[in-house]
């Protein structure tokens, strides 16, 4: 593989270059020429080096493909199972909110990623003035039509917003994405009013699924750069300014229509059922009806921190 797609970093965390190898990529070159996969199925496989900080303990990928790479294959990420999971994730983000309804009554929020829009329409509903900005441009267009909601595709990190401004900004499942969170926070931190609400939410790599399956975790794939537990999360959402940072959890859920077709695909048995799992067959339908509900903290952790 050559290096000319690589991008070596230092810990993302904590700025250190001291770490030790936890295991080596199984990805080649063809592998990093590839588009990125649809975000939502069991991972295929491949991922990148995986590599701990001997300072802060962060789990990351050294090295990455290069940022404006990334950023690339995400905008041209397309949407192709909406449908699959929209009742799952419209479940979940009501929990979501109701979460963030605990810690705050204002009314401005900023949602980082903010994908097809499910968590975006839930926080309308609830009163929010939400805005939402998100990498995949088809994503974006999604939220837009099916939703109505405020959502403008393009990279955080480039949007000019003012200071002072918000009264929530949430990251959920972003940070694992990105190459350089801490600057992501920070600027959140920026924009926040004084006393403004953070939420962030990753895979938790200490998690009950992560210590079972190990390398097999579907959270261990090429799309995710970073990954955290909730006292490496707590770290860096601290080293970014914020104050009064806490753990939470919510009712994550999945459909059963949503929790069988990853694992078939991932078993390449998907294509002998695909026609009657459609989202629209009969037998669709019933799955999708069924929905398995979870603490989040099994597979997640989230992390709330104040301005």
């Amino acid at each position: 593989m050559t290096d000319s797609l690589l991008e070596y970093r230092n810990c993302p965390a904590c700025g250190q270059n001291d770490f030790e190898v936890l295991f080596d990529s199984n990805m080649g070159e063809i592998d990093f020429q590839k588009g990125i996969e649809t975000v939502y199925t069991l991972p295929g496989g491949k991922y990148g080096r995986h590599v701990q900080c001997r300072n802060c303990r962060l789990i990351y990928v050294n090295p990455i493909e290069k940022a404006g790479k990334i950023n690339e294959d995400y905008s041209k990420r397309k949407s192709d199972e909406d449908i699959i999971v929209q009742r799952s994730r419209l479940h979940a983000t009501r929990s979501q909110v109701r979460l963030i309804k605990k810690y705050d009554s204002g009314t401005s929020l900023l949602d980082i990623g903010s994908g097809e829009g499910f968590f975006l329409f839930n926080a309308s509903k609830a009163g929010y003035i939400a805005k939402g900005i998100e990498l995949s441009q088809d994503a974006a267009e999604y939220a837009k039509k099916e939703f109505g909601v405020d959502t403008e595709a393009g990279a955080f990190e480039g949007l000019q917003l003012p200071e002072n401004y918000f009264d929530v900004v949430t990251l959920w499942t972003v940070l694992e994405h990105v190459p350089y969170p801490l600057t992501i926070l920070k600027k959140a931190h920026r924009i926040l009013k004084p006393g403004g609400l953070l939420v962030v939410l990753t895979p938790n790599i200490e998690g009950i699924p992560a210590k079972i399956l190990r390398k097999r975790w579907w959270e261990i794939r090429r799309l995710h750069v970073n990954q955290f537990t909730t006292k490496t999360l707590t770290d860096i959402v601290k080293n970014a300014g914020f104050k009064n940072v806490s753990s939470a959890c919510y009712r994550e859920s999945i459909s059963l229509l949503y929790l069988v077709i990853p694992i078939l695909r991932y078993l390449k048995l998907y294509g002998k059922v695909k026609t009657s799992l459609q989202p629209k067959s009969t037998l669709g339908k019933i799955m999708d009806k069924i929905i398995v509900v979870f603490p989040s903290k099994l597979n997640y952790s989230t992390v709330i921190a104040f301005k």
